[in-house]
């Protein structure tokens, strides 16, 4: 199913509140919160540690959630390399995260291009630089994952070469070895 195919059918069929109160989507913890949450972290961290701190951490939780996801991608449903990476991405669209599209996708590189439409950082807007860390972490955190359950000898990072908080019409995020 394409993120053009999801309706909101779709995603309320998969959420439910357990008997202690959480929510699940699927069987994922979730806590439904609005975007400028993300916003006021990111300004608080930028507040206490400066942007560089702030880039760090979020790219770093970025990357251990898109690492986590593919690892346990591979031990549920033993997914790997492209179908992995789709699912990454689908689901974060089913999310809310935005509208994801593929642009490139190379597992041998390891390199993506990701585009992502309507992405927190609109929350972000007239900051006149990228702010979308966490996503530069987590397709990152795929990849390496990727290279590293076969056993390729490469590190990933990402880096955001649009961002709508700069006023680019989308996010595009490209993630490969350094």
């Amino acid at each position: 199913m394409s993120i053009e195919e999801v309706t909101l059918e779709h995603v309320l069929k998969r959420l439910k509140i357990d008997g202690e109160g959480r929510l699940l989507f699927g069987s994922t913890p979730m806590i439904l919160t609005p975007r400028f949450l993300f916003k006021h972290i990111q300004e608080t961290l930028e507040e206490l540690g400066g942007e560089g701190m702030t880039s760090a951490v979020m790219t770093r939780a970025g990357f251990k959630a898109g690492y986590g996801f593919a690892e346990a991608q591979a031990k549920l449903f033993g997914l790997r390399g492209a179908p992995v990476f789709k699912k990454y991405v689908r689901i974060a669209s089913f999310r809310g995260w935005g509208k994801f599209e593929i642009l490139e996708f190379d597992p041998e590189v390891p390199r993506a291009r990701v585009r992502i439409y309507a992405s927190y950082g609109e929350e972000q807007k007239g900051r006149g630089r990228a702010t979308c860390y966490i996503w530069r972490g987590a397709i990152a955190g795929i990849l390496q994952y990727i290279a590293d359950s076969e056993g390729r000898e490469v590190r990933v990072a990402g880096r955001e070469e649009m961002c709508v908080a700069k006023g680019d019409p989308y996010c595009e995020i490209v993630a490969e070895p350094y």
